[in-house]
């Protein structure tokens, strides 16, 4: 086996707390860990310099105080990809926060030279409230480590490792390099301590959610109000636990059916709501085993949706021969207890008119996002009526688009699949007009037209 490099870029934003460990564990196993720091305010650069004087493996590569976003890590790509070769490899997300358990370079060297990317499998640990309550954690993952014991059932895939190729592109509006290739079936497994005490937890919270404040278009799912709302309990996880591992004998036994249909959605376990979809065909099973299947998507959308939807948990597939067979989604469930189909259907209802109107707004909101329901009807759209109108959340996720250029027509488009009455179609569209500053009678006649046109297929 001829011997290759691997070169990991690594981006951080105050983790003092664990920046020592972090980097002498990556320089075991890196040629080079090329850091990048956005803006520390709690000595994680100074350390990171400091290191770097200590280490020639560790490259303290440049400060960036500009507001945090996805494609940082494209910089540092394009300064030192010029000296990597076609059987080096890029770790081209190295977090300060994950410990890899197995070597990466002898791992690696047994991945076959057809695949070019490689996930993790991660193991995320967490802090209970009683962990919290029994320890005095002081802020050092030095000392606090052996009292983060606690780790969700799910295990995540996410993409590390790619294969330098001398025509990959990198954009600093891309999370990762194109074109990513071939991913390899095996996953490197990780350990993930995003959250370690009290201390680091508040700091988190506050400095993602100014990044979301500064239009960083990322950490969409961090949709707390505060850092306490990501400590768990040990009953919550003792359940969760429980739900994932025996979810198809709960699911059957489950008589608490919210739809069904070709899919079938029930309330399990109290307040968890699970899609099971329905087997597909083998064309689909091949389809889906190889791309994303419906339940992975539905999951991964949640978490770019935040609070748009509800509250995402994770999603589970079965194979048979290779392929997939039975696949879930599960959620939590939604604040919301009324479904669009509802006011649709009742012209009484109460304040029919506003909550229209909010929905126009609600739907202007999602396209300045770039966000298109490929599905928006009125089944997959629940509301809480309030004071100003409603609040609004969607479901059956897996046809989301992101990234769209959605101008007037295609945003009027968008309300085709709304089967109401004309005044409340006209009501959706002069507020989605007012919240996107567009012509209030020319939104009024596209929406109305493109309905007509539905109907009348």
């Amino acid at each position: 086996m001829m011997p290759f490099k691997i070169y990991s870029l690594l981006l951080v934003k105050n983790e003092a707390d664990i920046i020592r460990e972090s980097l002498s564990a990556a320089a075991v196993w890196s040629d080079k860990v090329i850091v990048m720091d956005n803006g520390s305010e709690d000595g994680t650069w100074e350390i990171v310099q400091e290191l770097a004087g200590q280490n020639p493996r560790i490259v303290a590569f440049m400060q960036y105080t500009g507001g945090f976003h996805i494609g940082l890590r494209a910089k540092a790509f394009r300064a030192f990809r010029h000296e990597l070769s076609c059987r080096d490899w890029w770790c081209v997300r190295l977090d300060a926060d994950e410990f890899f358990s197995e070597d990466p370079r002898e791992f690696l060297a047994r991945i076959p030279q057809q695949y070019t990317a490689v996930k993790k499998l991660s193991t995320d640990y967490i802090l209970t409230k009683e962990d919290v309550e029994t320890y005095h954690f002081v802020g050092d993952f030095t000392i606090d480590c052996a009292h983060i014991t606690h780790f969700l059932p799910e295990k995540r895939k996410e993409r590390r490792f790619m294969r330098y190729r001398p025509w990959l592109v990198w954009s600093e509006k891309w999370r990762y390099p194109h074109p990513i290739g071939r991913t390899a079936k095996q996953c490197i497994a990780v350990d993930h301590y995003q959250y370690r005490s009290p201390q680091q937890m508040e700091r988190r919270f506050n400095t993602r959610q100014q990044a979301k404040k500064d239009g960083c278009g990322s950490f969409l799912h961090e949709n707390g109000s505060n850092w306490t709302d990501y400590l768990w309990t040990n009953q919550q996880l003792e359940q969760q636990t429980k739900l994932l591992h025996h979810l198809p004998e709960l699911f059957a036994q489950s008589t608490d059916i919210l739809y069904q249909k070709r899919n079938t959605i029930k309330r399990i376990e109290g307040d968890f709501v699970v899609k099971s979809f329905a087997i597909p065909s083998l064309f689909k099973r091949l389809i889906y085993t190889l791309f994303d299947s419906k339940a992975r998507r539905s999951f991964i959308y949640a978490q770019r949706l935040g609070n748009m939807t509800p509250k995402p948990v994770t999603y589970i597939e079965t194979h048979k021969q290779g392929l997939l067979y039975e696949s879930y989604y599960i959620s939590r469930l939604s604040p919301c207890t009324h479904v669009l189909k509802e006011v649709i259907k009742d012209t009484q209802f109460p304040n029919r008119m506003q909550i229209f109107a909010a929905f126009g707004r609600f739907s202007a909101q999602l396209h300045e996002q770039g966000i298109l329901h490929a599905d928006y009807s009125m089944g997959n759209v629940l509301f809480e009526p309030t004071q100003q109108g409603a609040e609004f959340q969607l479901v059956d996720l897996n046809r989301m688009r992101f990234g769209q250029r959605i101008n007037c027509r295609k945003g009027c488009r968008n309300f085709e699949r709304i089967d109401t009455d004309c005044e409340a179609l006209s009501a959706i569209a002069r507020a989605y007009a007012q919240a996107r500053g567009y012509n209030e009678e020319e939104c009024v006649r596209l929406v109305l037209k493109m309905r007509w046109r539905k109907h009348k297929k």
